[in-house]
């Protein structure tokens, strides 16, 4: 139905939800995520709900409902629904229209929306940005009365851990199909989370899969990489794992070798007799956060994070696509007039996007340095992968399958080329992820950098989990060879409880 032309520009209510780590959703059938109960000054609340797979609508279901204290209240609504990048542009929108109206005190609306998979094939690196799913409803009144505009911002945060391992499976050229090796994975706080199994099928592949998850896991992923014996891995591909398919199929992992070939290359991939696994793991537990992070009321209320700007739809997608057309400016190398060379891989890239990026690379180009004249230029104390990352995030300004050894690195390139949004996006990282086994790496890494706000985070980490972290063989064996430092972070514990 068409909408009111009538009907006030400024919506009368705006929701603003971003749900974070939305691909560990594990909801099925008609499970939901709701977000906590909005209230309005015309005494009516509303929540919104999203049913990440309902059965019936198979992807994606949005449905919102309102509930007035008036009984006898008539109101008539206009609504629409958007999806927004991780800057509040709009990528998709289901147009204005007319639902049903709210009557004797109850408003509920629901409707398919659209499959959601199809919109991900060419839109999923924006749309899940980040891994968050970002929506905007809003509400306009259709019967002229005079409202004051209310917009909410919601928060979710489905909890997620995630730990990686090496995987060194001895003797395999006896690995027959009768046997398997496990391996039990731990969480911090040594509780088993999952048991992964390894072994040879009837038909020669090696499979992994998993034989037990701990209860509280709503959904487990699982990435394995074989590393050869010159170092170089190879990705083996990924599994989603969920408590009630275990048993199935789908829930294997096949790897893409199998025991014929690698005993047939034995001198790539064994080294005495041993193949090389390296296998990232995360998992979800439930929800860390569900909350109404701000509201405002009136006329153009200030903008929260994810709100959304006023310009057009056709040029909000056109900012959008520019990310995507950067992507593939370096992707394919279109135009490139320099090389950055690794060890082991050459990249191309234009000096002008570097030079506007970061101003280690601009003196490069633009003094009498000897980059200036070269068409090749050796970054020999980078990872490929590493470069590979710095790079992408140079051209798209997206930052995607951040893992903890990978975030240490970036950090330290980032650092290093003074590309100080990245560093940022990496320390953010890590300080969201310290745990006591790693913790003494951070402090090692700020200090190298003099990086006061990293330090004295990790710092605090360690004097808020004490017990953990200064009876653990890896602070042990750091403060041995980081006295200093190791005093400096006891000195912090020493003034905080001074001060308790």
């Amino acid at each position: 139905m068409a909408f009111n032309s009538n009907a006030e520009n400024e919506p009368w209510i705006s929701f603003l939800w971003g749900i974070e780590n939305y691909s560990y959703c594990w909801h099925k059938d008609d499970e939901y995520i709701e977000t906590p109960v909005m209230s309005l000054k015309e005494n009516i609340t509303w929540y919104v709900r999203v049913f990440p797979r309902a059965k019936q609508y198979k992807r994606i279901y949005l449905s919102f409902s309102g509930k007035s204290q008036d009984e006898h209240e008539i109101i008539e609504v206009e609504t629409d629904f958007a999806f927004l990048s991780e800057d509040g542009l709009t990528l998709h929108m289901i147009p204005r229209f007319k639902p049903r109206t709210l009557d004797k005190g109850v408003f509920k609306w629901g409707e398919y929306l659209l499959n959601l998979d199809e919109l991900l094939e060419t839109k999923r690196k924006s749309i899940l940005s980040g891994d968050t799913l970002r929506i905007r409803c809003r509400l306009w009144r259709a019967d002229g009365k005079a409202v004051i505009p209310a917009k909410f911002f919601v928060r979710t945060v489905l909890s997620v851990k995630k730990k990686g391992f090496l995987w060194d499976i001895e003797r395999f050229s006896s690995f027959e199909c009768d046997r398997k090796e496990t391996f039990v994975l731990r969480s911090e706080s040594l509780n088993q989370e999952a048991a992964l199994n390894i072994g040879v099928n009837g038909q020669g592949k090696i499979v992994i899969s998993i034989s037990s998850l701990h209860k509280n896991i709503k959904v487990f992923k699982f990435k394995a990489f074989m590393t050869d014996t010159n170092g170089c891995k190879t990705d083996c591909g990924i599994r989603n794992v969920f408590p009630e398919t275990i048993a199935h199929s789908m829930c294997k992992l096949a790897l893409p070798f199998s025991k014929k070939y690698l005993m047939d290359n034995k001198n790539v991939y064994l080294k005495n007799d041993v193949i090389s696994l390296s296998v990232e793991c995360s998992w979800c537990d439930g929800f860390d956060l569900n909350v109404i992070e701000g509201t405002s009321f009136g006329i153009n209320a200030v903008n929260h994070g994810m709100c959304v700007s006023n310009s057009g739809v056709g040029e909000m997608c056109k900012v959008d696509d520019s990310k995507e057309d950067f992507e593939t400016l370096y992707a394919e190398g279109i135009l490139s007039d320099v090389k950055l060379r690794t060890a082991n891989v050459t990249f191309q890239a234009h000096k002008n996007i570097l030079s506007a990026r970061s101003p280690v690379f601009r003196s490069m180009f633009t003094t009498d340095m000897k980059e200036k004249t070269q068409e090749c230029i050796d970054i020999l104390d980078l990872e490929d992968d590493t470069l590979h990352k710095l790079l992408l995030y140079v051209y798209t300004n997206s930052l995607e399958s951040l893992l903890w050894e990978r975030a240490m690195k970036l950090y330290s390139a980032a650092d290093k080329y003074e590309i100080f949004n990245l560093k940022k996006k990496c320390s953010s990282f890590l300080i969201r992820n310290l745990s006591s086994s790693n913790l003494c790496d951070v402090l090692i890494l700020s200090d190298r950098h003099s990086d006061d706000g990293l330090k004295r985070a990790a710092q605090d980490y360690a004097v808020i989990h004490e017990d953990d972290v200064f009876t653990s063989n890896e602070w042990e064996e750091f403060a041995k060879n980081n006295g200093s430092l190791a005093a400096e972070t006891m000195l912090r514990k020493w003034k905080r409880r001074k001060t308790e």
